[in-house]
Parts: C-alpha cells; sequence; structure tokens
C-alpha cells in the first residue's frame, strides 16, 4: 500500500474511532440524525482505501435492524439510493447478543441456520465476496424492543477479509417509532351486594396493555320512590396479561347520604377505568355501563 493512501487510512481510522462516543453523547446531532449513522473505512478491493458516513432519513439514508426471537443475531440493512450495505452480527451458540467485546469472529455462515460455538460477522458492502474473515466487535449499547425489533444500538466492528486491509467503523441506530399508549379494558359485574344497612358493593375487573396503576370510579342509580344516586372509587395495579379484579363500596350522595340502597333488578352503574400511560405520560380512559342486580 502506497504510503499517502497508508497515511489516509490510518487518519480515516482514527476519525471513525473518535466519532461514535461523540455522536452518541450529542443530544442534538442525535435530534439531526433520529435512525443512525454508520461508518465504513477501508479498503474494498477496487485498489484504494476509502471510508464514508452514512446518516438518516434526512438525507435520503435508512437503517434498519432487526434482531432473531432468540436475540441472539443481528440483521443490519443501510441503504441509500443506488447502493446497500449490510451487517450481520451473532453471539456463540446459546447466548444472546448484549453490551459487551465479541473478539475472534469468523465470518457469518452461508447456510442459515447454522450455529457457531464463537462469534460470527459480516459487513458488506458494494463490492460484495468475501471467502474468509477474521474480525471483533464492540457492543456499547444494545435495547431491544418486542419480539424481534431494536430500539438502540451503538457498537464498532473491525474485520479483515481475505487480502483485503481490514474494514473499520461503527453504527449507531435508534428506533423513532414512537411507544403504542397504554390500552386500558374495563368491565362491572352483573351481581352487586347489599349490605344489611342499605350499602352497596360493586365489583369486576380491569386489564390493561403496560404495568399502570388504575382508577376505577363511577356512579350508580336507583329508581326508588326517590332517586337514589351513588359514587365509587378504588385503585388497582394492572399487570400486562392478568385481568385485574377490582372491589369497590359505593357512597349515596342523592338525595341524602343516609338513603339506603334496596334489592333492585335495576342498578345503572357507568364505570371508568383511567391511567396515566408511563412513556407517553398521556391520561387515557375506559368506560362501560351495565345494569346490575342488586342482592
Amino acid at each position: 500500500m502506497p504510503a499517502r493512501a497508508a497515511a489516509r487510512a490510518a487518519a480515516v481510522l482514527a476519525a471513525a474511532a473518535l466519532a461514535l462516543p461523540l455522536a452518541a453523547a450529542g443530544a442534538a446531532q442525535a435530534a439531526e440524525m433520529p435512525q443512525g449513522e454508520f461508518n465504513w473505512a477501508g479498503d474494498q478491493g477496487d485498489g484504494f482505501d476509502d471510508q464514508a458516513r452514512w446518516y438518516g432519513p434526512g438525507t435520503g439514508d435508512k437503517i434498519d435492524v432487526t434482531a432473531s426471537p432468540d436475540h441472539r443475531t443481528l440483521r443490519v440493512v443501510i441503504t441509500r439510493p443506488g447502493d446497500s450495505w449490510t451487517m450481520d452480527l451473532a453471539a456463540p451458540a446459546g447466548q444472546a447478543l448484549a453490551a459487551g467485546s465479541y473478539a475472534d469472529a469468523v465470518k457469518t455462515p452461508e447456510m442459515p441456520g447454522t450455529v457457531l460455538d464463537r462469534p460470527s460477522m459480516f459487513v458488506n458492502g458494494y463490492y460484495g465476496g468475501c471467502s474468509t474473515l477474521t474480525g471483533s466487535f464492540g457492543i456499547s449499547e444494545l435495547v431491544f424492543g418486542e419480539g424481534t425489533t431494536v430500539k438502540k444500538i451503538n457498537l464498532f466492528y473491525e474485520q479483515d477479509c481475505d487480502d483485503r486491509s481490514p474494514l473499520k467503523g461503527y453504527l449507531m441506530a435508534s428506533d423513532v417509532t414512537p411507544p403504542k399508549p397504554v390500552a386500558l379494558g374495563v368491565t362491572v359485574n352483573g351481581n352487586g351486594k347489599l349490605s344489611k344497612t342499605g350499602g352497596a358493593t360493586l365489583n369486576g375487573t380491569v386489564t390493561c396493555t403496560k404495568p399502570v396503576k388504575v382508577s376505577v370510579g363511577g356512579s350508580a342509580s336507583q329508581e326508588q320512590p326517590k332517586f337514589v344516586q351513588g359514587g365509587f372509587r378504588v385503585e388497582v395495579d394492572c399487570v400486562p396479561g392478568k385481568t385485574i379484579a377490582w372491589q369497590a363500596p359505593v357512597r349515596v350522595h342523592t338525595p341524602e347520604t343516609d338513603t339506603p340502597f334496596i334489592k333492585s333488578e335495576r342498578l345503572k352503574v357507568f364505570a371508568n377505568a383511567s391511567a396515566t400511560d408511563p412513556d407517553l405520560g398521556t391520561y387515557i380512559v375506559a368506560s362501560t355501563d351495565k345494569w346490575v342486580k342488586l342482592r
């Protein structure tokens, strides 16, 4: 390699090594490139040392990162008009990828489903082709989302492919899709309990898609010789995927606080379940109504 090319390559790789910490720490830069940044530097087989840095959708570039269901492998596809790169990373058999260093990596197996006892990788650009390689990668941050999604990743990589000079660079990417709002569900059981003193107790269930504290409240009314109405409220801790029971006494406030409820086939109940979304900070409400037998 000519001395000038070697010096230029060394300068490029030094700049790439410094770029990731600065990019990861800079909030303003992250706002300009909400989807990520990909950098490569090295010999891609055309006889010249080269380097490039790709950004997110603001420049027409796109970075997609997906994981296998067991989180052992990652597939990265970086595209821009007229060009594309791919990156495959895998932890050794029986392990999930996580923040840390992965040395002595070999080329990603070409046979789908092949699992190795050592790390594997392959960063492949426009030139393509590579029969064997040795490499390493270090993950400084990795946050998985639901299923095969990846919410955030920061990593360095280096691979020595056949007779080319080493390819080095970094990837930083974050999922800018806003989290889904929490969904609530509420039910009121069709049978209420009348106490000996004329009080009423209602019960039902709540469901949610995120762990939240749910406030269940509403009103219950009867048409007696007088119109009697009361209110109820209770808080429960809701767990996603479970049906959580609630129970609450009704406090009469119309027409008089000491007016009792009576046995009835038609106690009209309106109920609301409300919570503050822990991710979005928004207030979510679910409602229902029910005719309840009071016995």
